[in-house]
């Protein structure tokens, strides 16, 4: 009896310290530096912009341990385009592997749409739901990515990354630039480690931290959006 007790709590404790270190991520100095994300949705909140919030969250859980304490992770940016509006960009990573700009979403049910496709298709299992349309994810943050080459002025290239935080059905998606956030980490882990320097890393996250939104100005700014067409 106490033997096997004494096993028990000797795999618990395996578990937890295996836990521990896959949560730690890529390198041992616990992860990138996060700027930007202070947002906080109260309990009164429309459900999109819940649902929207906890994307984000779980996508930077994850995104954050892949980098290095000398790279960072911008969230919640709003930049600035031709027409005097701006754009909402949920996270940049900027590491030696390059410059991802990233869309998050935590859409549930079946998804549909390939590139190409000015909608998306959400299709819900209950019958009591309507299917949904979206504006193609994949195009918007395209439109993000050439913004982002823009303002930074220089000829970097710039990795669009559209991630589900939880996708539950994407068989008919049809995409070369959207991931679960399992199949994101294998890609970027995949990528060269040589892209940038260490001073362009700095530099690039100096010019673009100054992007990043309060949690007044990213409300003010979904306000007045609208879901309009930005003429970039």
């Amino acid at each position: 009896m106490v033997i096997s007790i004494v096993i028990t709590l000797l795999i618990v404790i395996l578990i937890i310290i295996s836990r521990i270190i896959h949560n730690r991520g890529d390198y041992k100095d616990g992860g990138g530096t996060k700027i930007g994300g202070t947002e906080r949705i109260s309990f009164f909140s429309p459900a999109n912009d819940k649902a929207g919030f906890r994307g984000e969250k779980i996508v930077n859980y994850h995104l954050r341990p892949l980098l290095r304490k000398d790279e960072y992770l911008l969230v919640n940016l709003l930049v600035p385009v031709k027409n005097g509006h701006y754009i909402e960009i949920d996270c940049i990573m900027i590491s030696r592997k390059g410059i991802f700009c990233i869309e998050t979403k935590k859409w549930v049910g079946h998804i549909s749409g390939n590139d190409e496709d000015e909608y998306w298709i959400q299709r819900y299992d209950d019958p009591c739901k309507r299917d949904k349309q979206h504006r193609n994810p994949v195009k918007q943050n395209l439109m993000h990515c050439s913004v982002l080459k823009r303002v930074i002025k220089n000829d970097y290239n710039i990795e669009c990354a559209v991630i589900f935080a939880k996708l539950e059905d994407g068989t008919y998606i049809n995409s070369n630039y959207t991931y679960s956030v399992r199949e994101f980490k294998a890609y970027y882990r995949n990528q060269e480690d040589n892209k940038l320097s260490i001073d362009e890393i700095k530099r690039l996250c100096q010019e673009l931290s100054c992007y990043i939104a309060t949690p007044e100005q990213l409300k003010e700014h979904r306000k007045n959006a609208n879901n309009r067409y930005i003429d970039m």
